[in-house]
């Protein structure tokens, strides 16, 4: 059944509602952390305060951080070089290939993912094997094909809704 494939693990309004000591009690030492409309709006081209403050905690409770995107260009190569994270452009997500070039970057194991979309980043991380936080998407400017995609994706949020398979949103 496909929607076990766009269904998330966990569910948070937003990304600090996701705690480095909940991560690392449930042991999640490696994050991967989508850009667009889950780490900033995709309108904005800077990390906001709370956003690098949230990074550094996970840093300094030896979580490894990495991003994801896919999209490209000055402004990705911008955010990853204020955030110092490593990170995988222009991913395709959900197709495979992204998941296994950054599971391999961070050495395997136990990779929890985080993002906003259900058929990009819950669908991508799924299929690839991978735990996965969804987090309410910020609501910056969206793309042509994202506004196309949100449209299906209410779909089957009514589906996991009506089949009581949807996390509840809480605070990890």
């Amino acid at each position: 059944m496909i929607l076990k494939y766009v269904c998330p693990d966990y569910r948070v309004k937003s990304l600090f509602d996701i705690s480095a000591k909940w991560l690392k009690r449930n042991g999640y030492t490696k994050i991967v952390v989508d850009i667009d409309n889950t780490l900033l709006p995709r309108d904005k081209n800077l990390v906001g305060p709370r956003a690098m403050t949230w990074i550094r905690q996970l840093h300094q409770m030896g979580i490894n951080v990495a991003l994801i995107s896919n999209n490209g260009g000055d402004r990705i190569k911008g955010i990853t070089r204020q955030t110092g994270l490593g990170t995988i452009m222009r991913a395709a997500k959900p197709l495979p290939m992204a998941y296994k070039q950054i599971t391999k970057a961070m050495g395997g194991g136990k990779i929890l993912f985080i993002g906003d979309q259900l058929l990009t980043d819950v669908l991508g991380a799924k299929v690839a094997g991978h735990p996965v936080v969804f987090v309410e998407s910020l609501g910056g400017k969206e793309h042509f094909i994202t506004r196309c995609t949100r449209k299906l994706e209410k779909f089957f949020l009514g589906r996991l809704n009506s089949n009581n398979m949807m996390p509840k949103e809480r605070v990890l």
